[in-house]
């Protein structure tokens, strides 16, 4: 149904709630090509559509601000109807922009309709199957900070009131669904969601999407506990040794490694490209002044500690669809946790041990465990260590080698420089690769060794002598939450 038809061929009245329609021209601040919806009845106010935005409409204000008489107040005219549902009064639509948030829903909460307007509300509702704006404040402050004035077509009377001026500055603010090299791309146009969720031991806010050519770009804000963050900083930032760094890197309550997946129109859309930053006041190194500039930009206080991630998706259809639904899923990568260190001496060696997390006890069993030398040199002026310890283990009852595996506690040996001396290439006699991660020091792994019936193979940190006295990590890799998906927009 078309709403603005039905309310133009006048089966729609709104005068109840504060619009009214009536014969006449506007005023000498209505726009060129403006098509008038109604009038308040009040200092000229009145609203329209205006031919070169199409289906937005707008507000006019004779008595507002100089170069904002003209403001934005709804995307559609059954958008309009929507805030009119929510502020049951014109009124409220027209002046929220110069109110703060508590001001305006302590206005419209203390506000009772006649039982004209209740009549009228109700037939939008039940006759019409509109539902209320639920946060019409945040909606109507961002369409009105977000506009370019500039754009409005006033016809010459309104410069007899009003000097011609130099268009206004675009805002700083822009959001690109490449982030860095956007150069030829059009910023994003903002969607405005406010929307609040906790998933696990942390609170979440979605504040903003935008809306690009090439897909959404989406803003997410965790908070972190600011007690058990500082400490933990205070901690980490002062820890002695890199081992001690290590052992804490997991522990980081600012840390939240998340999978992300929009669903749009019941499209899924899988993100591209994501940016993350960090916020702790009073810590240098959590300070920046791009996340301090996002803060501020979304009213967020800086006194809190906050995670926030910028996460661009591609439209999953071939053009830019017309949003109606947008819902957001979020699964925990798994985590690594560090268990207990041990050593064994070889094959038949067992060692107990509790998962820290699922408390299930199991025993590791040592089925081969070796002396080795990486027989592979390198011409590039440094010798390189080559010797290591291979262990064969299985564990009972099983895990999985994405929940559990061993690592040296020890880094490998730094390469020594040679004087004068040239290193010959030899072919690889098998594929090894030399690796480094976020779970332990470096190990080396050789392709050949295949796990089998259960049975798994760890390697120590490589080093330039045998080592007798390696002492081995265990790392366990678990999710601590379950997978969450949050409706942000429903029309």
């Amino acid at each position: 149904m078309d709403l603005y038809k039905e309310y133009m061929k006048n089966n729609l009245d709104l005068s109840a709630l504060g619009l009214m329609k009536r014969d006449g021209d506007g005023y000498f601040c209505t726009p060129k090509n403006a098509q008038i919806i109604g009038w308040t009845g009040v200092d000229g106010i009145h609203y329209c559509k205006i031919k070169k935005f199409g289906e937005t409409v707008f507000c006019v204000d004779p008595m507002g601000d100089t170069g904002r008489c003209v403001f934005p107040v709804a995307e559609d005219f059954e958008m309009f109807l929507r805030l009119l549902l929510a502020c049951k009064d014109e009124a409220y639509i027209e002046q929220a922009h110069v109110w703060t948030r508590e001001k305006f829903e302590e206005y419209v909460s203390e506000y009772t309709p006649d039982a004209k307007a209740e009549n009228t509300l109700a037939i939008l509702k039940d006759e019409y199957g509109l539902l209320p704006m639920k946060e019409p404040h945040p909606y109507l402050k961002a369409l009105y900070d977000g506009f370019d004035y500039g754009k409005i077509p006033y016809t010459d009377e309104y410069y007899e009131y009003v000097p011609r001026e130099e268009p206004p500055k675009e805002t700083e603010w822009k959001v690109y669904f490449s982030m860095d090299d956007h150069k030829g791309e059009r910023a994003g146009e903002p969607m405005v969601l406010d929307a609040h969720f906790s998933w696990g031991e942390n609170d979440f806010y979605v504040p903003c999407a935008y809306i690009c050519g090439k897909g959404l770009v989406l803003d997410i804000f965790f908070e972190a506990d600011t007690e058990k963050t500082q400490a933990f900083l205070f901690r980490y930032l002062n820890a002695a040794s890199e081992e001690e760094h290590d052992r804490m890197r997991d522990e980081n309550p600012l840390v939240l490694n998340y999978r992300a997946t929009l669903t749009v129109n019941g499209d899924c859309m899988k993100e591209k490209r994501a940016e993350y930053r960090l916020w702790a006041e009073g810590f240098e190194s959590y300070e920046s002044a791009e996340m301090r500039e996002i803060l501020e930009h979304y009213g967020m206080d800086t006194e809190k500690c906050w995670g926030f991630q910028r996460i661009s998706f591609p439209w999953a259809t071939k053009s830019k669809p017309k949003i109606r639904s947008l819902s957001l899923s979020l699964a925990e990568r798994p985590k690594s946790v560090r268990g207990d260190r041990f050593r064994v001496s070889g094959a038949g060696n067992t060692v107990s041990f509790v998962h820290p997390i699922t408390r299930v006890s199991h025993t590791m069993t040592v089925q081969a465990y070796e002396q080795t030398v990486l027989e592979t040199l390198f011409s590039d002026g440094y010798e390189h260590p080559t010797h290591f310890t291979q262990l064969s283990y299985t564990v009972e009852p099983p895990l999985s080698p994405s929940q559990f595996h061993i690592s040296d506690t020890r880094r490998s040996d730094l390469p020594r420089k040679i004087n004068n001396a040239e290193i010959p290439r030899s072919d690889f006699a098998s594929a090894l690769a030399i690796i480094g991660g976020a779970d332990g020091p470096t190990a080396v792994f050789s392709v050949r060794k295949q796990d089998t019936d259960g049975q798994r193979t760890a390697s120590s940190s490589l080093s330039f002598a045998p080592r007798t006295d390696v002492e081995w990590q265990m790392i366990f890799r678990e999710r601590s939450r379950e997978d969450t998906e949050i409706v942000l927009f429903l029309k």
